[in-house]
């Protein structure tokens, strides 16, 4: 059986391992199932407690830890950094609130790790081997590959299903950089085992990761260069939200080299080519965030008669492989990688193959954030996806500026923006960047699905003072004007 390693050894790393990956595991000798789940991860995890609960008989299977890259080596470890630094960089800002601190705030990174690693722990428990158990799911951890169209294979064992599920998961995607070798790099799962902080972090990519974590490590004490062949950060969102998040950066002080491409690296020398010449950056880590690629490979998909895509598995409208009886979920056949994401199409997958739903993907509407500070959140139909998909948009937008609760709080550089279907008044989509976007977007997300209107959301009492708010302002202003009458 396949043995997992977290580094450093510590407590909460063997916490970790024990629950997610038990080193004294004894997988059963296999069996017939109703349902086989390919991947432990929270798609994984989601189809195989599904499916539990609706009285089927379920086997999932895991090759490295429970949780998948959620829990891991994503999610949960990367927000409990981003909070540590968040509270470093509020507590800079005492002045601003009336109170000032004899020295500027001294960060111990060993601290801020073992909390990281305490907090993956923590999350790691709810989604453990036992966990899983106990809902009714067969766990079998090791490598798993298909040996027939109905047959999979875990470490010898045999696993006969009616349906399974691909829930594989994504890995990162490592760019062909001369000179670059593995072991000289982070990755998402490696940054989280560092015990001393970078005081040089050159970071590749603009996209959720990599902008992320170039904000936490600067707030945490590291030089931070962040290298993007795109000209904007992240640059599939509206272009404002880059544009915001840019400002942000450059008054942090994160050196940005948009447009440029690295070619060379090495003995801690980057050397990138860009608009007007090449660029040379000394680091002492270089983290990788350029994207990520679905986990399918090993799979053995041909002898299962599912075919693969440059971008993962590939489905139909009803996340149905060419091998009727096999799904696939998340990260394995989505151009969407997110946890949530991951754990909608997983129950849309076992309602599908399971109970004959015939629901199809499109009727989901999954919303995401980057969380930067400020985060920003998108959800539905946005301008840049309006023009790809012909279809016409009313735009409404409000700075926070005029939500007295963003002032108050010090968080008023942001704004919301909602799109409505052109001259019917439906809550097509919106875009929000605020400190607190990944909580407040769900809102929004709702009445997507709902197919709201704006006049609903200006009926929608709001408590007060709240930076919720921004979004009922702006249907208060534009729903007619009978609406504005009632404007706070």
């Amino acid at each position: 059986m396949t043995t997992v390693e977290l580094y450093p050894d510590d407590v909460y790393n063997q916490r970790t391992i024990r629950q997610g990956h038990p080193p004294d595991w004894v997988n059963r000798d296999g069996g017939e199932y109703d349902l086989v789940v390919l991947g432990g991860g929270p798609g994984g995890l989601t189809a195989a407690t599904t499916a539990a609960a609706g009285g089927y008989r379920v086997a999932m299977t895991e090759q490295r830890l429970t949780g998948g890259t959620c829990v891991n080596f994503g999610c949960t470890p990367s927000k409990a950094l981003i909070r540590c630094a968040r509270a470093v960089h509020d507590a800079s800002r005492g002045v601003e609130f009336g109170f000032r601190l004899d020295a500027p705030p001294q960060v111990d990174f060993g601290s801020v790790m073992d909390r990281v690693r305490r907090m993956r722990s923590l999350s790691s428990s709810s989604d453990a081997v036992e966990a899983a158990e106990q809902t009714g799911v067969e766990v079998y951890l090791g490598h798993t590959r298909f040996i027939a169209p109905n047959a999979a294979e875990v470490d010898g064992r045999t696993l006969r299903f009616r349906k399974a599920v691909i829930a594989t998961g994504s890995v990162p995607v490592v760019p062909r950089i001369e000179g670059l070798r593995t072991g000289e790099y982070l990755t998402n799962e490696t940054v989280f085992a560092l015990t001393e902080l970078p005081a040089r972090l050159v970071v590749l990519g603009s996209g959720p990761l990599g902008c992320e974590l170039a904000q936490a490590f600067r707030r945490l004490g590291s030089e931070v260069d962040l290298v993007s062949h795109p000209t904007a950060l992240l640059p599939h969102d509206e272009p404002e939200v880059g544009e915001l998040i840019r400002r942000r950066f450059e008054q942090e002080g994160i050196r940005l080299h948009l447009g440029f491409m690295a070619v060379r690296a090495g003995a801690g020398r980057l050397l990138a080519l860009g608009p007007g010449g090449t660029r040379e950056l000394s680091y002492d880590a270089l983290l990788l965030g350029t994207g990520r690629k679905a986990n399918v490979e090993h799979l053995d998909l041909d002898a299962a008669g599912v075919h693969v895509a440059s971008d993962g598995v590939e489905v139909d409208e009803y996340l149905s492989t060419s091998n009727p009886d096999i799904y696939a979920a998340g990260d394995a056949t989505l151009a969407q990688k997110f946890t949530h994401a991951a754990n909608a199409t997983a129950r849309l997958c076992v309602a599908n193959a399971l109970d004959g739903a015939h629901r199809p993907v499109h009727e989901l509407v999954i919303p995401h954030c980057t969380y930067t500070d400020p985060e920003v959140a998108e959800v539905g139909l946005t301008p840049r996806r309006a023009r790809d998909e012909g279809v016409a948009l009313d735009t409404y937008r409000l700075d926070l500026t005029n939500v007295e609760r963003a002032f108050i709080d010090g968080e008023e550089e942001g704004f919301g923006v909602i799109y409505t279907r052109s001259g019917s008044g439906e809550i097509a989509g919106a875009t929000l960047a605020a400190a607190h976007a990944g909580e407040m977007i769900s809102e929004l997300t709702l009445a997507v699905t709902n197919q709201m209107s704006l006049e609903a959301l200006a009926d929608t009492v709001h408590c007060y003072p709240t930076q919720a708010e921004v979004f009922q302002r702006i249907a208060l202003q534009h729903a007619g004007p009978q609406k504005v009458a009632v404007a706070h």
